[in-house]
């Protein structure tokens, strides 16, 4: 028993050094783990062919949701990849099946074949002409509009096999059938699935907090949101925010920030509004405080990247404080950082709060208890 303790204290030690000696940092996210098993009579799932017509005109109606946010990486084909995508619809090559979630009016979100459906949609749009063909080389740098009307037919007639994901699937269900399903070029992550469910001003809410001048300046610009890192980090601030960490028991992080983003959703404009003025105000104060390192472990062979769980924590925690306890910190800002910089050093529980596995409850309440007390500490 006691070689087998002394065992896991050195594991312990050695990965919370080589954690701060920069490491690579464990998944953050907890959101392929299903606490329980589901009810697989609740997965609805039904199986649908479409014209291309038929899809086409569902998108000019806005009846297929291809978000902003999606148009950027829906369309990172090379043209000659996209040519021959549809050299394959007029050499009658069945394509392989798509997967959508409906919503209760039948609109749909796509799960799988973002790129596929925004390529066959881009052409016939007219927004690009044919070229590297493999076959059908006559018709190189043909748009769809100059196309003899048999073959324009043919491709607004065929028949694409969709799976459809009925609006009765439970949201965690649906969550990890996003994950697990999307096999396509580049796989979605948890803030983009969310954002697919989530219809709504979120999505514009989200974007105006990460796309703000005060998170850029309290993350130095370092947060690139192509793939929507900073709108999750806005999201993660929400979330505790509204719900607070004393609350946070399930070991859920990814469901928890789908809560919030639902929650977002439902709410007045004036209530989102109080949020982004909490939002940005913390964000200046965490720059006030820590300068360029804002939400960065210290390291003393170069700067850490920001962390997630500092952000969550230091930027929840500031919101809460009055303009006058912000000015104290702020006056008190060496203090502050010495006293961070201490508790990762010596406190190897809240070391690794904000390292691994951090969706697990009892850490994220030691890191928000923590960063609590050191700014009680300042202000007594």
């Amino acid at each position: 028993m006691a070689a087998s303790a002394d065992s896991e204290i050195l594991s312990l030690s050695t990965r919370v050094s080589e954690e701060l000696l920069g490491v690579e940092e464990e998944p953050e996210e907890q959101g392929l783990i299903i606490e329980k098993p589901f009810d697989p009579d609740l997965i609805k799932v039904t199986t649908e062919k479409k014209t291309i017509d038929l899809i086409v005109r569902r998108i000019r109606h806005s009846e297929i949701d291809l978000a902003p946010e999606f148009q950027r990486r829906a369309r990172l084909w090379h043209p000659h990849r996209k040519s021959q995508l549809i050299e394959s619809l007029l050499l009658k090559i069945p394509l392989p099946v798509f997967y959508v979630a409906a919503d209760k009016e039948d609109n749909w979100a796509v799960v799988d074949g973002l790129q596929r459906i925004t390529t066959i949609y881009d052409f016939i749009d007219g927004q690009f002409p044919l070229a590297g063909l493999e076959y059908l080389k006559p018709l190189e740098g043909q748009t769809f509009g100059v196309l003899d009307r048999s073959l324009k037919r043919r491709i607004e007639e065929t028949e694409l096999v969709i799976n459809v994901i009925q609006p009765g699937t439970p949201e965690e269900v649906m969550i990890n059938i996003f994950k697990r399903i999307n096999t396509g070029g580049i796989p979605l992550n948890g803030q983009e699935v969310r954002n697919a469910l989530h219809k709504g001003p979120v999505r514009e809410f989200l974007q105006r907090l990460a796309g703000s001048m005060s998170f850029s300046l309290a993350t130095d610009g370092s947060i690139k949101d192509e793939r929507m890192d900073g709108q999750e980090m806005a999201l993660r601030f929400l979330a505790f925010k509204i719900s607070g960490w004393q609350n946070y028991k399930v070991n859920n992080l990814d469901a928890f920030l789908n809560d919030a983003m639902a929650l977002v959703n439902s709410m007045s404009d004036s209530d989102r509004d109080a949020l982004e003025y909490s939002f940005n105000r913390a964000m200046r104060a965490a720059h006030g405080i820590f300068g360029k390192s804002a939400f960065r472990k210290v390291r003393p062979d170069r700067r850490s990247p920001i962390s997630k769980p500092l952000f969550e924590a230091w930027s929840v925690n500031l919101a809460r404080c009055s303009d006058k306890e912000i000015d104290i910190l702020v006056d008190k800002k060496d203090e502050v950082v010495e006293e961070l910089n201490d508790a990762l050093s010596f406190d190897a529980d809240f070391a690794i709060s904000v390292s691994y596995s951090t969706g697990v409850p009892k850490r994220v309440h030691k890191r928000f208890d923590e960063i609590e007390e050191i700014i009680l500490r300042m202000l007594s």
